[in-house]
């Protein structure tokens, strides 16, 4: 590999960590694994990374980040798309960034630098909904009788919670059932009338 600054070889090797944990979970990255992806020796890798965990957690936000800015609606889309989107990840190409969450989730807790991540992870999710519903209650699209920070709480605890129902593999929780739940509970929230989104 020609010569890189540090700050681009550290940019090197987080986005091959990136694309490891996206293709293969955050277990699979170790030292080895990333270096190899990014094509240098396995000794430069503490050059620019305390510790494989550190890498580790350090991905996982960039992932969180880039899922969340993550959309396939156009610009008019209404505040309760933009809302359901934040919430729904109905799009298939986000299932990568689902699994790794799932994961994040299970490794936190054995993994201290994982658990801070997700945890960051969740308050970055919670405030992109927290603005989401702040902006469509200014453009009186959404009628909140309660604070937004609560209420993108308790969206965020009901995606989590289907989702893990729908992992378990339940027969009555499908991603359809899913999406029904939590249009209802959208609806409820932000006093929708579920006859206006149909």
């Amino acid at each position: 590999m020609s010569y890189m600054s540090k700050e681009a070889r550290r940019k090197t090797i987080l986005a091959a960590a990136m694309r490891v944990a996206l293709a293969e979970g955050l277990s699979a990255m170790t030292v080895r694994r990333v270096a190899a992806e990014a094509e240098i020796a396995t000794g430069q890798m503490h050059h620019h990374f305390s510790s494989a965990g550190a890498l580790r957690a350090e991905a996982f936000l960039q992932l969180v980040r880039e899922s969340l800015d993550t959309t396939s609606l156009t610009a008019s889309a209404s505040w309760r798309e933009r809302l359901f989107d934040m919430l729904g990840a109905q799009d298939e190409s986000l299932e990568p960034y689902i699994r790794l969450w799932r994961e994040a989730q299970l490794l936190s807790e054995h993994d201290d630098r994982i658990r801070q991540a997700w945890v960051h992870g969740m308050a970055l999710w919670h405030a992109e909904t927290v603005n989401i519903l702040r902006k469509g209650a200014a453009a009186q699209a959404f009628t909140l009788r309660e604070d937004p920070v609560d209420i993108a709480w308790r969206l965020i605890a009901l995606v989590c919670g289907l989702d893990g129902l729908l992992t378990l593999g339940l027969p009555a929780m499908t991603p359809q059932s899913l999406t029904l739940h939590l249009n209802r509970v959208i609806d409820a929230e932000t006093g929708m009338n579920v006859a206006q989104n149909v």
